[in-house]
């Protein structure tokens, strides 16, 4: 497991990669089990509202911090087996509507994500994506402005996964 952060003005970027082949590393993203160990800050306890893994379908979860209580929302775009995933993230409530991210900056309602899986020798490669959606020329500011924490946040969530990943491999 290995990360390379590169990124653009234009989108947030992060490859990584994981000893696993890729259609053990997409399938964890499409139930709602697998999400549950793996899925989220990993300072947080994260777990599963629901989960309909399709196009326009939505993974809503919930995250705590300890007494701190916060939820988000996936709504897949396309999802093409082992090869390709898009979706948008966004904060929510209980119901699954969109809210303003929990921080002092402004950040965009949503931001798109588009990760492209790859595999070579066993291992596989996530190349992600990410930039903003619907946001003013402020809240894109903002969303730049955060890339190195992003990149920190999803190296250490992929990290979760590549444990995740080792577990499940074992046991097929």
């Amino acid at each position: 497991m290995s990360t390379v952060q590169t990124s653009s003005q234009k989108d947030f970027s992060l490859t990584y990669e994981f000893n696993a082949p890729k259609q053990l590393v997409f399938n964890a993203f499409s139930t709602a089990e697998a999400l549950n160990e793996w899925w989220g800050p990993a300072e947080s306890k994260n777990s599963a509202i629901s989960l309909d893994f399709r196009p326009g379908g939505m993974f809503h979860f919930k995250m705590e911090f300890g007494e701190q209580v916060s939820y988000g929302r996936l709504i897949f775009d396309k999802i093409e087996p082992y090869d390709l995933l898009e979706f948008t993230n966004a904060f929510a409530d209980e119901q699954a509507n969109v809210v303003k991210a929990p921080f002092d900056i402004p950040l965009p309602p949503e931001i798109a994500y588009r990760l492209v899986f790859s595999e070579e020798n066993g291992k596989t490669r996530i190349v992600i994506t990410g930039k903003p959606v619907n946001g003013t020329a402020e809240e894109t500011d903002g969303f730049h402005s955060i890339r190195e924490d992003m990149q920190r946040g999803f190296a250490s969530q992929f990290d979760q996964l590549a444990i995740y990943l080792s577990k499940t491999g074992s046991r097929q």
